[in-house]
């Protein structure tokens, strides 16, 4: 009998050990399991996952996981987003496009207003994106114009939306030319300014404070049977048989006259479109193209040799609109690098190479005249590099 409970005695004791044993290896298990779930990975190594698992000491309350050692700055777990499929250059550009008319609507707010008050509007072209194009946008900023006129190569990229985010300060205030980078640099990007300022053409006029503005395209057809030939000739008529209209300014791209530069002029839409514009009556030309600055004097069409136009007076400023010829002004220095000139023609008054800058023209009424002062600031400190005036009688000089 005593045999029998010392071998009772002996299992039982057998069975609180291997039960004491099975208690301590769960445990030592599940500690490991816990720690295999808190280690950070090889690839995670010193990250935190914020309030997933075990938190940084100095983290545990914002759940940003561990610091930065030099600047104590929060590091981010990175977190893996779903894939997506790849998606095709049009679509990115089509949603680039819609952002781009949600946010803005760009144009001219206060296109038509007759008010005989004075103004001032501003123009440059071949901007880009650069920092250089800021610091101009902020000098244009500084004049305060009621209008502003880009001379085409507005974006040098595969869209427009850098130059669209920088210009936008002015996004009520604008009437486009359109350049090379901007019709030739694809489809997408061309319609992405067409719906932005809601055009339909490259081409097109209107009115401002009596002055009548006519927006060229020399990358769309121009010959003399060309839907644009047609109306602008029209529209020039238009334009120079109203009595309300005293100055029309003509914007385009590709230059009418130029020293010789990186780009040669456009000699035959000048010997088309300069006669037309001797005719009725124009008194300034804007463009771009070239990277510098030049202006003319005021010049006339010469028929026997169109690339040596008559120069009417050959002072630098103080000029008749009624009887001296036009002006044009190359203004291509919004900030896209710099073309070298290589010469001067005898033609011109002014050039400068070299500065970035743009064209300040201010329009302002008396009694009987009105004036037309063009000023061009560079980007450094707005120093004035040109000065030149026009005055001429008002046409209709009605007191409003």
């Amino acid at each position: 009998m005593s045999r029998f409970f010392s071998l009772e005695r002996k299992i039982i004791t057998c069975i609180l050990v291997l039960s004491t044993i099975l208690i301590i290896s769960t445990n030592i298990l599940r500690d490991y399991d816990q720690s295999l779930f808190a280690a950070p990975s090889k690839d995670e190594s010193g990250k935190g996952k914020g309030n997933e698992g075990n938190d940084d000491k100095k983290g545990r309350d914002n759940g940003k996981g561990n610091d930065d050692k030099k600047g104590n700055e929060p590091r981010e777990e990175p977190r893996e987003e779903p894939r997506e499929e790849p998606r095709d250059q049009d679509e990115d550009e089509d949603k680039v496009e819609q952002d781009v008319n949600v946010n803005f609507n760009y144009g001219f707010e206060d296109e038509g207003n007759n008010e005989r008050k004075n103004f001032n509007f501003v123009a440059a072209g071949d901007f880009g994106c650069s920092k250089n194009t800021k610091n101009i946008i902020s000098h244009m900023m500084d004049r305060r114009p009621e209008l502003v006129l880009p001379l085409g190569d507005l974006s040098v990229d595969n869209t427009a939306t850098c130059w669209l985010d920088l210009i936008s300060p002015f996004y009520d205030k604008l009437q486009i030319t359109f350049g090379y980078h901007d019709v030739k640099n694809g489809e997408s990007k061309l319609n992405q300014y067409k719906k932005a300022f809601n055009l339909d053409d490259l081409y097109y006029s209107f009115d401002y404070r009596h002055v009548h503005f006519i927006v060229m395209s020399t990358l769309s057809d121009f010959n003399v049977t060309s839907d644009q030939y047609k109306f602008i000739e029209n529209d020039l008529k238009t334009a120079s048989e109203n009595e309300d209209i005293d100055w029309i300014v003509v914007t385009s791209y590709g230059p009418f006259y130029t020293s010789p530069s990186a780009h040669p002029a456009k000699n035959d839409i000048r010997n088309i479109y300069h006669p037309l514009f001797d005719r009725y009556g124009v008194d300034l030309v804007l463009q771009g193209h070239n990277h510098n600055y030049q202006r003319t004097y005021p010049i006339t069409f010469n028929a026997n040799k169109g690339s040596n136009p008559t120069v009417t007076n050959a002072f630098t400023t103080g000029y008749n609109g009624n009887t001296d010829g036009i002006i044009y002004a190359v203004v291509g220095t919004a900030g896209e690098g710099f073309h070298p000139l290589e010469g001067r023609q005898s033609y011109m008054a002014t050039q400068i190479e070299g500065k970035f800058g743009f064209l300040d023209v201010e329009i302002s009424n008396g009694n009987p005249h009105t004036n037309m002062t063009g000023t061009f600031y560079d980007n450094t400190d707005n120093n004035i590099q040109d000065y030149f005036t026009i005055e001429k009688e008002i046409r209709n000089n009605v007191t409003e």
